[in-house]
């Protein structure tokens, strides 16, 4: 089985979670269901890339377009809830000189136009992970003082890279990104990143809330590795049926927590807490016409 190429995208955060009254909306949006027979998620476009005029989205999964709108982790939003599975096909022209965030407002009121998308929060207990200080000295280097804040590129632009010998995602010098490559290798490098955004993206890979209980201020530059199971991550993905019998694809590196532990210089402790949970009250199946 040819080791695949792994993206990998960092869930977003944003404030508002209801259909924005001043944010903008895409100049010309068209929904359509994607074929049964499509495979692979392809988009492009949008802030932030080469074409920012059109962004295009091809068999993308409900599920995704949520997440990404309202910045859902994994433990909040569970991606294979019967509710948001059905994919779709996507143009949409958007504004010149449309940012980040609006866009994302953009997409907000597209699903509560379209799809009527209504939910709520809750709070449950469940598994978490609180990071702490290592009792072995912080390993993470703190960025300069005059470093620019990181840069976010949307999640499904692929950065650029290269496999190193080890089959781990190499980056150009003086940039950063999470790619997973061969044989499920994972390669983190980021710059100038607060502990929030660090605890949000140990969240998102590991599939529970994580608790910053580090005490740690500032900024830091961290390059990391670690390896995960690819038949696990394409189950996780929906992709079960992708997956080739017999495949060798099992972890050649150390675990995620393992790597916090001794690159980081941080610990992860399982326990029992509050979580938020997102929980979906109304979407409708086919989307209001174009």
């Amino acid at each position: 089985m040819r080791p695949p190429i792994l993206v990998v995208s960092l869930a977003l955060a944003s404030a508002a979670y209801g259909q924005a009254a001043d944010a903008p909306s895409f100049e010309v949006a068209s929904v359509k269901p994607a074929s049964p027979s499509a495979t692979g998620i392809r988009c492009s476009g949008g802030p932030g890339t080469t074409d920012p005029g059109t962004w295009r989205c091809s068999n993308v999964p409900l599920y995704f377009l949520i997440s990404h709108a309202y910045g859902f982790q994994p433990p909040q939003f569970y991606p294979r809830d019967p509710c948001c599975q059905a994919r779709f096909e996507i143009a949409a022209k958007v504004p010149e000189g449309t940012t980040k965030e609006q866009f994302r407002g953009m997409l907000r009121n597209l699903l509560a136009e379209r799809f009527q998308l209504k939910f709520h929060h809750e709070q449950k207990e469940m598994a978490i992970f609180e990071l702490t200080a290592g009792k072995k000295g912080l390993k993470m280097k703190h960025s300069a003082p005059d470093a620019l804040p990181a840069q976010e590129d949307p999640p499904w632009v692929i950065p650029e890279f290269r496999l190193g010998p080890d089959g781990c995602p190499v980056f150009p010098a003086g940039r950063g990104g999470l790619m997973g490559g061969g044989h499920g290798c994972y390669r983190w490098t980021g710059f100038n990143l607060s502990m929030q955004e660090i605890v949000k993206t140990l969240a998102f890979h590991l599939g529970r809330p994580v608790v910053d209980a580090t005490g740690l201020k500032g900024t830091y530059d961290i390059d990391m590795t670690w390896s995960i199971d690819v038949a696990w991550l394409m189950e996780r993905a929906g992709l079960r049926d992708q997956i080739e019998e017999g495949a060798d694809d099992g972890p050649r590196g150390p675990s995620l927590i393992h790597a916090v532990r001794d690159q980081l210089g941080l610990e992860l402790i399982s326990k029992k807490g509050p979580g938020d949970m997102v929980v979906v009250d109304h979407v409708e199946k086919v989307p209001i016409e174009n």
